[in-house]
C-alpha cells in the first residue's frame, strides 16, 4: 500500500498539469476520431476529413496542447477510410470508456492510466521478490514508484504506456510461474496477457517467441513445447479475427498492421543518409506521391511503395544500415531522452545550449544559474546508464544463474529486436527499462542493505529454480 501511495504522489501532480500537453498528439487524435467513429455508428474507420478537423491538427502542434475529441467537429459525411495504420486495441479501450462516461474526453482515460501505473511499483515488487529475495524486491518496488518517465508516459492518451502496464504484468506471471516450478496452465495466462497487448501495439508480437527461446535452456525441447505454444499459440490465434477483418476489407490476409516499410523508410531520416528519407510524415507521403500519384497514406498499397526503396537501400548500403542501428541500440541503452515531466526542466529555454548561446556562460555559470533544473537534467542523464551498468553487473556477479534469468533478458531483446531496425523513440524501449530496474536492485540492495543480505539458508531468499521442475 505504502509503493502505491508514494506512486501516486508522484503520477497524481503529472495527471493535473500535463493532462492537456501535446506530447504524440497527432496520434492521439487519430485513434480519438476512430474511436468517435465506432460509437457514431460508421465502423472501425479513420477520418480523413474535412478540412476543419484537419486544420485542427496543425492548431494542437503550434499551442502544444491537446484537444479532446469532443472539440473537434463531427459531421455526419465525413470522409473515412478503414483502419489499417494502427491496432484496434486503444480506439477500442477509448470507445468503451467513452461510452460509460458519455462524454469524448480523455481524461478518464488518463485517470486509469495513472491508477495503473501506480500499480505497476507493486508488480515489479512481487517479480523482485520472487526472482531475488525480499529487499531487491522492496528496493525496485521503490525504483519504480520514482520511475519519471514511465510516470510521465502514462498521463498520455497514448497505447505506448500499455506496453509497460503488460510487461509489468508478464514479469510477475512469469516469476509466479517460476516459483511453481513453470506450470504449463500459467503459460496460457501469459499468452492471453500478450494477446491483449499485441490488439494495443502489433510490435509485442515478438516478445512471445523471444520469451519461448529464452525458456528452452531452463525447460528443455520436451518440456518447453506444450507451454511454448501456448505461449505463442495463443497470441497468434486470436490475431485470426484482425486478419480476417483485414482479408474483407483489404483482400489480404494481413495479421496485425500496415506501416512497418514506412516506419523504416523514415527512420533512415534520423541521420544524414544517401536516399533522400525524411523523418516527416507529411514530407515522406508528398515524396511518395510525386513518384505514384494513386498512392493514398497507409493504405497496404503505400507499404509496398515503400517496400521495394528499403530492400533497394537494404542492398545498396548496408553499412551505412549497420552503423544506424549500432547508433540506435547505444541511444536505445544509454540516451533514451524521454521527458520525465518535470516541471520547467523540459523547456528549450532551460537547457544549457540556450543558456551558452545567450550569455556565452560555461557549464559552472548554468549550473550556478539554475542549479535544480542541472540537478534534474543529470539524474536524467544517469538514471539509463546506471541502470544498464547495474544490470550488467548483476549479471556477472550471478552468472551461475543465467538460465534461469534468461526469461527476464527475453523482454529487452524482443524490444530492441522490434525497434532497433524500424525508428527508434525513447518511448518504445521504456519496457526494457523495468527488466534493467529489477536487475539494478540487487546490487543496491546489497550495498544499502549489506546486513540484510540473505545467505542461501536464509527464508527471505526465493524458492530454489529446480522447485517443482519434475511435473511436466
Amino acid at each position: 500500500m505504502l509503493l502505491f501511495l508514494l506512486a501516486l504522489a508522484v503520477r497524481l501532480p503529472m495527471l493535473y498539469f500535463l493532462h492537456d500537453a501535446y506530447l504524440s498528439g497527432g496520434i492521439t487524435t487519430s485513434l480519438g476520431l476512430v474511436a468517435r467513429n465506432l460509437l457514431e455508428g460508421r465502423g472501425l474507420v479513420e477520418s480523413t476529413g474535412p478540412p476543419e478537423i484537419l486544420l485542427l491538427y496543425n492548431a494542437q502542434l503550434a499551442d502544444g496542447k491537446l484537444l479532446d475529441i469532443a472539440e473537434f467537429p463531427d459531421p455526419p459525411d465525413q470522409p473515412t477510410v478503414p483502419l489499417i495504420q494502427r491496432m484496434p486495441g486503444y480506439p477500442l479501450l477509448l470507445a468503451v470508456i467513452w461510452r460509460i462516461t458519455g462524454s469524448y474526453r480523455y481524461l478518464p482515460v488518463q485517470t486509469l492510466q495513472v491508477l495503473l501505473s501506480a500499480l505497476l511499483p507493486l508488480l515489479l515488487y512481487g517479480a523482485a521478490r520472487r526472482f531475488f529475495a525480499e529487499t531487491p524486491g522492496r528496493l525496485a518496488g521503490l525504483l519504480a514508484c520514482l520511475n519519471l518517465a514511465e510516470a510521465r508516459l502514462a498521463v498520455v492518451p497514448l497505447y505506448d504506456w500499455w506496453m509497460l502496464f503488460v510487461v509489468g504484468v508478464v514479469l510477475w506471471l512469469l516469476a509466479r510461474s517460476m516459483e511453481r516450478g513453470y506450470p504449463t496452465g500459467s503459460f496460457g495466462l501469459l499468452g492471453l496477457v500478450l494477446a491483449g497487448g499485441i490488439y494495443l501495439k502489433a510490435t509485442l508480437l515478438a516478445l512471445p517467441f523471444f520469451l519461448a527461446l529464452f525458456l528452452l535452456p531452463r525447460l528443455g525441447l520436451r518440456r518447453s513445447t506444450p507451454r511454448v505454444t501456448l505461449l505463442a499459440g495463443l497470441p497468434l490465434l486470436a490475431l485470426l479475427p484482425c486478419a480476417a477483418r483485414n482479408h474483407h476489407t483489404f483482400d489480404r490476409p494481413i495479421l496485425t498492421n500496415t506501416f512497418f516499410w514506412p516506419t523504416v523508410w523514415e527512420g533512415f531520416g534520423e541521420v544524414p543518409n544517401p536516399f533522400g528519407a525524411m523523418l516527416d510524415d507529411q514530407r515522406t507521403y508528398l515524396q511518395a506521391i510525386n513518384e505514384r500519384r494513386d498512392l493514398q497514406y497507409g493504405t497496404p498499397e503505400y507499404d509496398d511503395f515503400f517496400r521495394d526503396k528499403v530492400l533497394n537501400a537494404f542492398e545498396s548500403h548496408p553499412e551505412f544500415l549497420i552503423s544506424l542501428w549500432a547508433r540506435r541500440l547505444v541511444r536505445a541503452l544509454l540516451v533514451s531522452g524521454n521527458p520525465w515531466g518535470v516541471a520547467g526542466a523540459e523547456r528549450p529555454e532551460a537547457s544549457y545550449g540556450f543558456f551558452h548561446a545567450q550569455t556565452g556562460g560555461g557549464m559552472v555559470a548554468y549550473v550556478l544559474r539554475q542549479p535544480l533544473i542541472a540537478v534534474v537534467k543529470t539524474l536524467q542523464r544517469l538514471w539509463d546508464p546506471l541502470l544498464v551498468l547495474l544490470t550488467v553487473l548483476t549479471l556477472v556477479v550471478d552468472r551461475h544463474r543465467l538460465r534461469e534469468l534468461l526469461p527476464l533478458l527475453a523482454i529487452p531483446v524482443a524490444f530492441f529486436a522490434a525497434t532497433i531496425p524500424l525508428h527508434l523513440e525513447g518511448r518504445y524501449v521504456l519496457p526494457a527499462g523495468e527488466v534493467f530496474l529489477l536487475f539494478a536492485s540487487v546490487p543496491l540492495a546489497a550495498w544499502i542493505f549489506p546486513d540484510r543480505t540473505p545467505s542461501p539458508s536464509d527464508p527471505d531468499r526465493p524458492l530454489p529454480y529446480n522447485a517443482g521442475l519434475g511435473a511436466p
